[in-house]
């Protein structure tokens, strides 16, 4: 069932146009940065965006202009360490060539405020469905601050299946509007 959503998702994700796939970029973003403001967050954990997902490059942006701290995860035997990062070009690619820190200080989740939680598909219930690795499952297990999943509008659906692992997360930004489930 999961490898079913995950095909038609990703298929649907893939089909947004480029120009408006910008313009809801960006409306996630300012609300995500909006969220972040308002609570006086001073510290986040971003997934490296690729693909087709929402972009989080805008997000890093706006964080560094308002000296929020940033970390970025980097996958190590089937988990997510998390690396505290300044400038895109401490990245570089990893896993599935994604771009993950590379000689970056090493960061406790304790210490990270709110998580960006990337994913193919959500449902109004907040729980998620990503690629299939579990490392966001694990990794939301042990987190203390929010996790917010980033989604377009098109990515959100009723119901999806849920098994024992699966972790919600605490709120969805999508273009449209914000699902919070705490």
């Amino acid at each position: 069932m999961k490898k079913e959503v995950r095909k038609k998702m990703l298929e649907l994700r893939n089909k947004i146009p480029q120009d408006l796939k910008t313009r809801k970029d960006e409306k996630i973003a300012l609300k995500f940065i909006e969220f972040l403001k308002e609570r006086h967050i001073k510290s986040v954990l971003l997934y490296a965006s690729f693909g087709s997902e929402v972009d989080t490059w805008r997000i890093f942006e706006y964080c560094k202009k308002l000296s929020i701290k940033t970390a970025f995860p980097k996958v190590k035997e089937k988990i997510l360490e998390i690396y505290w990062v300044k400038e895109r070009s401490e990245l570089t690619k990893g896993y599935k060539s994604i771009l993950e820190p590379c000689n970056a200080q090493k960061a406790q989740l304790e210490d990270v405020e709110v998580i960006a939680v990337p994913g193919l598909a959500f449902d109004k219930n907040c729980f998620r469905i990503g690629y299939g690795g579990g490392f966001y499952d694990k990794l939301l297990c042990r987190k203390k601050g929010i996790a917010a999943g980033l989604a377009y509008e098109e990515q959100i659906i009723d119901k999806l299946p849920v098994e024992l692992h699966d972790v919600k997360v605490d709120l969805i930004i999508t273009d449209e509007r914000v699902i919070n489930c705490v």
